[in-house]
């Protein structure tokens, strides 16, 4: 990454892209796939995976010891299936991971050893925070999370409590298929999309600035984003560059083509299960919810990672 825009230079698998709409072939060359919400869907195996309550057993053993051990074959096949999703359609999701109803500390420790295989976790604020349990707060649950990019490349999400009157889904949205939908209906809005956007991020982890495209082309040929709602349009009041009546435009048909019924999915998480997403390719926010006070209030928690294996 350098000073000034957001890159990436990702390794990954050889071969050509698959549209929207095609599976992957079995042999995981696949490096990108562009998908709707019924193509993800569809996918469903390519990317979501259960995992049975003996390999969970063995897995929470050998990361509560911190080493390996008996749990050896269940991390390998983990391993490949995380990042053959994460390389396909960028994201993962591996449902029954951990037992939630052990103490939160142990939780955070055993997930801490298991994302080794991954990358570096790394802090989320300013006070450097590895890990954060997202909940309601004064009832900002009601309200929908738009859609963006945390300034990571990998975000983790272990769900320790889902809202139990509902919602709360987390929602997802490829890069590619949105940047190939609005090139062929704005091809204008796509050029400006492509121009320099400046995101201030004053008083968080890492970088306080970001220029940045908000789609742009990787060094390996796929389609990236960074995008951040709020962020972007709030910038202009900390002193970046006003946004520009084109730029306000492009705002809003991006916006717009992200809350399509078609384009964003939405997963309901159980407690326990695991979500890694690809921040340079896919796009998360979150649907409202009405929260339960006490132990069944809705907890998630989150991990953000840096990685050289993708």
């Amino acid at each position: 990454m350098s000073d000034d825009t957001m890159t990436s230079g990702e390794a990954v698998t050889s071969g050509e892209t698959v549209p929207s709409g095609e599976t992957a072939p079995s042999d995981g060359t696949v490096s990108e796939i562009g998908w709707s919400s019924a193509d993800l869907a569809s996918l469903h195996e390519l990317w979501s995976t259960p995992l049975g309550d003996d390999d969970r057993g063995l897995l929470w053993a050998d990361s509560q010891s911190g080493r390996w051990d008996r749990a050896e074959r269940v991390r390998e096949t983990l391993r490949g299936f995380v990042l053959r999703s994460i390389r396909s359609v960028g994201v993962a999701h591996v449902r029954n991971l951990i037992d939630p109803s052990a103490p939160e500390p142990e939780i955070v420790a055993g997930l801490s050893f298991l994302l080794r295989e991954f990358g570096e976790i790394v802090p989320q604020n300013a006070q450097g925070d590895l890990t954060q349990v997202l909940r309601d707060r004064d009832g900002d649950g009601n309200t929908e999370l738009g859609f963006h990019c945390d300034t990571c490349d990998l975000l983790v999400l272990l769900c320790l409590q889902p809202a139990v009157r509902g919602g709360g889904n987390t929602k997802l949205a490829s890069a590619r298929h949105v940047h190939d939908l609005i090139g062929r209906e704005r091809p204008d809005v796509l050029t400006t999309l492509g121009g320099d956007w400046t995101f201030d991020r004053t008083g968080r982890a890492g970088r306080q600035v970001i220029v940045s495209p908000i789609f742009f082309t990787q060094q390996d040929g796929t389609v990236g984003c960074y995008y951040q709602t709020r962020t972007v349009r709030s910038s202009p009041e900390r002193g970046g560059p006003p946004l520009t009546e084109r730029q306000w435009e492009a705002l809003g048909v991006l916006d717009e083509v992200l809350y399509r019924p078609e384009i964003a999915f939405g997963l309901p998480m159980a407690a326990g299960d695991l979500l890694i997403i690809r921040n340079s390719r896919v796009l998360h926010g979150r649907s409202p919810y009405v929260d339960e006070p006490g132990p069944a209030s809705r907890r998630m928690l989150r991990i953000w990672m840096n990685t050289e294996v993708l």
